[in-house]
């Protein structure tokens, strides 16, 4: 007996042909489908139309298993309101009455009042409402998988005949070969798409081509030939910078797409400006991604004991990875791992005594002080004069949507042609930074002398459509320093890249306070009262739509109630209420002068930790 409800006597439905003569009329035109063709779609169609037999009380729907995506496809339908959704409609594996039946590979009958039985889900938009009665039939390959199912509904008012189960079986047992062979075929096409993106990959690596093309490449076929909604490769760069390659298919399911895009484009330009390395961006996409991936798997970018960066792979559903997934993940991270130690190599082989090198172990601090001096005299670094370095990073500020964004200058070149910085200047450039190695004879307070050329650069650039951050470091005498000098510049370029306005010349003195509220945001276990009260004020601002914070902020700069109110432009007595407010849901005296500056800590150490790239502040 089938499983589902109790079996009653089922009322004769078919008056002009019996039973057996449908079958036969349904083999015999299945038959002349198989001979004509074996495009499962059209076979799909075929038995589709074979079952109904131009009954006006039946519809057949005919499903082909994904075993990719782990659904049924809707593939053939007879002429009803589900016909539209062919090629569109997709059951998840196990569910309702038609994925219960693929996933358990058993018949499965509802002789009546179909929204009645435990099993059905409904799917609107398919007329399901016009039908009184269902079954759905497994269809499944020699070796017992499961290949997809075919479904017969009766229209209301109408029951199904005795035996009609068994017919659509013996139909289903015929068309499981094609089905069959339409599986391998598929499988075999995305074997050899594989093969020939790895094939691809290795001759890349083996050709030399550039590691930035190398990975990009990487993501791309990851992407396509794993059916992954996301990729996201962070590694370091050869040239000693680390960088971010990221897929994110135009076809990617859900609505948060593009707020993902948005999180990942901050990621991705706290990389470019060296705010973050690799490993901590690792943690930022991750934190990206909570509440939007389904699932989600990585690799490490890696040769021997070597590690050159991460390779992740995420789904915006919940499919998960398979085995073979995860394999051509490993497979793709290793191949970007070779490509990066290649050229590693071979940089280090043909260019040891280039700036790019010498600065690259500067920054890693690999350098004894024998080496240092060497190094420096051999890239043409005056041992006898001192030196300031500039870091300088560019990014494409928001242009109207009808402008076109100018490419990024060669902004090595760029300092080079202004004479903005004094000759003998030695300039190196990575995939995301300038360098420039100034000689310098004065004082310390004479490095201000710099900023005039150089935010001339920053006008010219700005007209351009180009926000540019200039870092200057102190002017150091001895080979020991050089390398604080460069973490100096590049501390001051990361910090005034992620101001209000980034276009400018910053020196740690001018960012200096910036830099400790960034590395206090980052410590996620601090919160006392102060921080737990401005949290609350910001969360009450996110969902009442209210203005508590930046009212807040405005006085607790000016410290002064009448000062405020003419700022914000609004009444002192609304002031009044809304530091009130603001008091109510901290549960500290905000006109309190003793509990001024721990608030005012608090707060810019909340606005350090939610600062994106264009974001507002009061500073």
């Amino acid at each position: 007996m089938l499983p589902g409800h109790g079996s009653g006597e089922l009322r004769w439905v078919m008056p002009d042909d019996s039973l057996p003569q449908v079958e036969l009329r349904a083999v015999e035109h299945i038959a002349q489908v198989l001979f004509s063709t074996d495009d499962v779609a059209l076979v799909a169609q075929g038995v589709a139309e074979a079952i109904q037999a131009q009954r006006t009380t039946r519809d057949v729907y005919a499903y082909v298993y994904d075993t990719a995506t782990r659904e049924l496809v809707l593939t053939g339908a007879t002429e009803s309101p589900a016909a539209s959704h062919v090629g569109a409609l997709r059951l998840a594996y196990g569910e309702g009455v038609t994925g219960w039946v693929a996933a358990t590979k058993q018949s499965y009958l509802v002789p009546d009042e179909p929204a009645g039985d435990p099993r059905f889900l409904p799917y609107p938009g398919i007329g399901e409402e016009r039908y009184g009665a269902i079954f759905s039939v497994p269809i499944v390959s020699s070796r017992a998988e499961p290949l997809g199912s075919i479904t017969v509904w009766a229209t209301t008012g109408h029951q199904f005949e005795p035996g009609e189960v068994e017919f659509v079986e013996r139909m289903a047992a015929l068309v499981a070969p094609v089905f069959d062979t339409a599986r391998e075929r598929q499988a075999g096409r995305r074997l050899g798409a594989v093969a020939d993106g790895l094939t691809e990959l290795a001759s890349m690596v083996a050709s030399g081509s550039s590691t930035g093309a190398t990975v990009d490449y990487a993501v791309e076929f990851l992407a396509e030939a794993g059916e992954v909604d996301v990729v996201v490769a962070l590694v370091t760069d050869p040239s000693g910078a680390d960088r971010m390659h990221t897929k994110v298919r135009t076809d990617a399911p859900g609505t948060e797409v593009e707020t993902l895009r948005a999180r990942l484009l901050t990621v991705d330009m706290d990389v470019r400006n060296g705010i973050t390395d690799w490993h901590s961006a690792a943690q930022s996409v991750n934190r990206a991604f909570e509440g939007i991936a389904g699932a989600v798997t990585s690799c490490p970018v890696r040769v021997g004991a070597e590690e050159f960066g991460v390779l992740a792979c995420y789904r915006l559903t919940a499919r998960r990875f398979t085995i073979a997934e995860t394999a051509l993940a490993a497979a793709v991270a290793h191949q970007a791992a070779l490509a990066i130690r290649l050229a590693m190599l071979t940089d280090e082989l043909f260019s040891r005594n280039r700036l790019n090198w010498f600065l690259r172990d500067l920054t890693a601090g690999r350098l004894s002080a024998d080496e240092l001096r060497s190094r420096a005299a051999a890239v043409g670094l005056d041992a006898s004069a001192g030196h300031v370095f500039v870091v300088a990073s560019t990014s494409t500020v928001a242009l109207r949507a009808a402008e076109r964004r100018p490419a990024t200058p060669a902004l090595g070149e760029l300092l080079a042609d202004s004479a903005a910085l004094p000759s003998g200047t030695l300039f190196s450039s990575t995939p995301h930074q300038t360098v420039a190695i100034v000689p310098w004879h004065g004082d310390d307070a004479s490095v201000d002398a710099l900023r005039i050329p150089l935010l001339e650069v920053c006008s010219r650039l700005r007209a351009a459509g180009h926000a540019v951050t200039f870092g200057v470091s102190r002017p150091v005498s001895a080979a020991a320093e050089l390398g604080s000098a460069l973490a100096e510049a590049r501390d001051a370029m990361a910090i005034g890249s992620r101001l209000d306005n980034p276009n400018g010349v910053f020196t740690l003195d001018d960012v200096g306070h910036h830099m400790l509220l960034m590395r206090v945001s980052g410590v996620d276990t601090i919160r006392d009262r102060y921080a737990t009260a401005i949290a609350r004020i910001a969360e009450y601002d996110r969902v009442k739509g209210t203005e508590l914070l930046d009212t807040l902020a405005v006085f607790l700069h000016y410290r002064s109630q009448s000062v405020a109110s003419r700022e914000l432009i609004v009444h002192r007595n609304t002031l009044t209420q809304r530091l009130a407010r603001a008091a109510e849901l901290s549960g500290i005296d905000v006109m309190e002068p003793s509990e001024w500056f721990p608030l005012q800590l608090a707060l810019k150490v909340h606005l350090s930790r939610t600062r994106a790239p264009g974001a507002t502040s009061d500073d």
